[in-house]
Formats: structure tokens, sequence, C-alpha cells
């Protein structure tokens, strides 16, 4: 009696699984701009959930941080400022990231511009504040690490 039904139930289990692997999304490819999106999205998560660990990986050892009328920034004193500002708060913290684009992409090496926004909300009020990012990445020890982060003037395409 089971032998009959073993052809129906292994079509059955297969097609049930089907729509999972449809579904299932790959890692974007290291020459795309999701890729390095998802770079500058894990150290806005990083940033949110105070984890200096997933800075430390994203970071390359040679990373410089510059924002205008300001001394650059070597790597420890960028985390330290980065987890700083979020500080302890009961507020619930957000992040953006608009306008990603691709400056310049060639073996190694990438440059990227961005807005990313910021902000935080709780007792009814939300507050955010939007910067205009340009990143560079360089393979490092065979994989990519931001090398430098600076705050542009705002640059929206005409």
């Amino acid at each position: 009696m089971i032998a009959p039904v073993r052809p129906f139930l292994t079509a059955l289990l297969l097609g049930s699984l089907l729509p999972l692997a449809a579904s299932a999304q790959c890692a974007p490819a290291p020459d795309s701009p999701y890729f390095f999106r998802n770079l500058s999205e894990q150290r806005a998560e990083a940033r949110i959930a105070g984890n200096r660990v997933a800075y430390e990986q994203l970071l390359s050892t040679t990373f410089t941080a510059q924002r205008p009328g300001s001394a650059p920034l070597d790597k420890r004193a960028y985390i330290d400022a980065e987890l700083a500002a979020t500080g302890s708060t009961t507020r619930r913290q957000f992040f953006s990231i608009r306008e990603y684009t691709l400056l310049e992409h060639r073996k190694s090496y990438t440059v990227a511009r961005y807005l990313l926004i910021e902000g935080s909300t709780g007792g009814g009020e939300t507050r955010a504040v939007e910067s205009w990012l340009r990143e560079t990445y360089e393979v490092q020890d065979g994989q990519w690490r931001l090398t430098a982060v600076e705050v542009v003037p705002e640059t929206r395409p005409l």
C-alpha cells in the first residue's frame, strides 16, 4: 500500500521545497554596486549595535576618515567616535542609504558616493541627519576593506 503512494509523496515533498529554493538569494557579486552598498550597510548596522568587532573587520589598517574643517581620524579614533556618537540611548536608532553610486571601479579598487540618513525616534519625536559620503575600498589580504571615508558636499545628479 505504501509503494504506490511513494512517488506521490516524493513529488509533493519536492514541490513544497521549490518555492524555498526559488526565493533564496545569493550574495551580491563583488563587482556590483549592491556588494559595496551592503558593506556600507554593515557598518551602519555595526554603529547602531555598538559592534566594535564588525568595524575592525570592515576597516583597513590604513583607514582614514575626513570631515570638512577637522583633522583626519585614524581607524581607532574613527571607531571610538562612531561608537561614542550612538551612546546608550532609549531612542530607537535607524539609518537609510540612498543614491548609492560607484564613481570608480577597477580591479581591487572602488570609490563610492551615497547619501546616508541616520536618526532616532522616541518620545513622539524623530531626529535625522543627512550626510553625503565618499568611500574608498581596496582589496587587502583577499578581502574588500574600507580604506577611507570622507564627508563631501551635497552632490545631486542633474
